[in-house]
């Protein structure tokens, strides 16, 4: 699959049982439907840490690697200053790279589910 940020390789990464895919050049992540809710609490998702957060990468609207469909942007419940990249049609989330500890840090009580 293509990242839709940086156009790199998504590479499959295997947390606790769940498998996402990440990109080696931008270390954005892929989380298919509720794969980031089943991630997020997850103690061995320290692999998923890593990365900085661009602000090119920020405001680029990228296309979903399963479907091509346009993703849409939108500000997370969890962490006002997360921009989730969302499917329509798959409904799977782009997350660029350190938007992923920013989540797990602006937890706040917010129940996963609440965060779209």
């Amino acid at each position: 699959m293509q990242c839709p940020k940086c156009e790199g390789t998504l590479a499959a990464l295997t947390i606790d049982g769940v498998e996402v895919d990440r990109c080696g050049g931008c270390q954005g992540i892929w989380f298919d439907k509720r794969e980031l809710a089943d991630v997020l609490p997850k103690e061995g998702a320290e692999k998923v840490l890593a990365g900085q957060d661009t602000e090119a990468f920020d405001q680029k609207r990228g296309k979903c690697p399963k479907d091509n469909t346009h993703l849409m942007r939108v500000n997370s419940a969890r962490n006002h200053k997360v921009t989730l990249d969302t499917c329509t049609t798959c409904q799977g989330i782009w997350l660029d790279g350190g938007e992923f500890a920013a989540l797990r840090e602006g937890g706040g009580g917010i129940p996963f589910l609440d965060l779209l």
